[in-house]
């Protein structure tokens, strides 16, 4: 799990720290800060699997306008592996030029691996000092280390941070022809075809979302597969037909509506994702739903993380999410002025019992401050 996030010198994130539950909510006003969180999380993410290289991830323009510092500053603290992971990188900017000043890692605040001035060291699984070399300063060493027996705790934090899923649901975006499987989804989710032909390798997984969806959608049986192209494959999905006519209408996946594309894909990220220790952070899930639609899923959201089988960051301004989250301490209240950094301070339902208003209408009101 996901316990710590720490940002320094990245837009309005100066010195921004968050101490992080199972499931926690994000709230405050447009322009905020909320979705820049999520953002620097995808960079990292982006970073450490080696996508792409420093200057294409991170830029200077991306540094606090208000200070003078060149530096950028994350650190994340992960719970797992029978310990706490504690990852430290520092980013460079000098002109249009970056470079990796430093990365580090920790494991229950012993090194398994400190990157510094164009040097690396690594520590084996016992802690004990191991190769030590020059490296690159433009690319995460994590993204380049071979499995080995000694090494298990470095590539365990790599595997855990592409079990990062950092998405906003975008139903227009979204292809409904795949080339071939593909393990991680776009920001927008435009490839969740893909990703969902991944998913399909686990057909407990495909019962088990297939299941859940013939509640949710009327008159849906099932998803079907059909090859449209040598290369392509389009997911489509069977709807019983009227009375009389046994055989079911079949739709492609672009075809339905936002909304409903919108379910398939809320509903398939946690139960495609559920007791694999990931950690999902949806922009604003509710969008393009109604209320009898997005509250059956938070219900079951809500559920697995208190069992411990999913962590979940959520954005939301919509009434039924804040007041059903925050029966306990479970919410963030992002707040800034005007050039100037991001104030964050927890929230729950006690601000709600102080005033005998929710808090959905205390944030509408613009009394939330007042109340908290």
């Amino acid at each position: 799990m996901l316990k710590r996030i720490y940002i320094d010198n990245f837009r309005c994130l100066v010195n921004f720290e968050l101490d992080l539950e199972a499931i926690d909510l994000f709230l405050g006003a447009n322009g905020s800060g909320k979705s820049t969180v999520f953002e620097v999380l995808q960079k990292i993410q982006s970073f450490v699997s080696g996508d792409s290289k420093v200057e294409a991830i991170f830029k200077i323009a991306d540094c606090t306008r208000w200070q003078n510092s060149q530096i950028q500053r994350f650190e994340l603290e992960i719970i797992g592996n029978s310990g706490c992971y504690k990852y430290e990188l520092g980013i460079g900017h000098n002109r249009d030029k970056c470079r990796v000043e430093y990365e580090r890692l920790w494991f229950d605040s012993q090194p398994l691996l400190k990157f510094e001035l164009g040097e690396v060291q690594l520590y084996r699984d016992n802690h004990s000092e191991g190769p030590q070399y020059p490296f690159d300063w433009s690319q995460s060493l994590l993204a380049s280390l071979m499995p080995r027996n000694d090494n298990t705790k470095l590539t365990w934090f790599r595997e855990r941070m592409a079990r990062f899923i950092i998405v906003q649901i975008v139903p227009s975006l979204m292809l409904d022809e795949s080339e071939r499987e593909q393990m991680r989804l776009t920001p927008k989710m435009e490839n969740f075809v893909s990703w969902y032909r991944y998913l399909s390798e686990d057909q407990g997984k495909v019962a088990e979302i297939g299941s859940i969806l013939r509640k949710v959608l009327e008159g849906f049986t099932n998803f079907k597969f059909e090859r449209v192209s040598e290369d392509n494959l389009v997911l489509k999905l069977r709807f019983l037909a009227e009375k009389g006519n046994i055989k079911p209408i079949e739709y492609r996946f672009g075809e339905l509506s936002d909304g409903q594309k919108t379910l398939v894909a809320l509903y398939a990220l946690i139960h495609g994702t559920k007791s694999e220790d990931y950690t999902l952070w949806i922009d604003e899930p509710e969008n393009f739903l109604a209320l009898p639609e997005i509250q059956p899923w938070l219900i079951e959201l809500y559920d697995l993380c208190s069992e411990g089988k999913l962590q979940s960051l959520l954005i939301s301004h919509h009434p039924e999410l804040i007041n059903y989250l925050l029966v306990s301490p479970i919410g963030y209240w992002f707040e800034r002025q005007s050039n100037a950094p991001v104030r964050v301070k927890r929230i729950s339902d006690r601000v709600a019992e102080n005033s005998g208003l929710p808090v959905s209408e205390l944030i509408a009101r613009g009394w939330l401050n007042e109340s908290a």
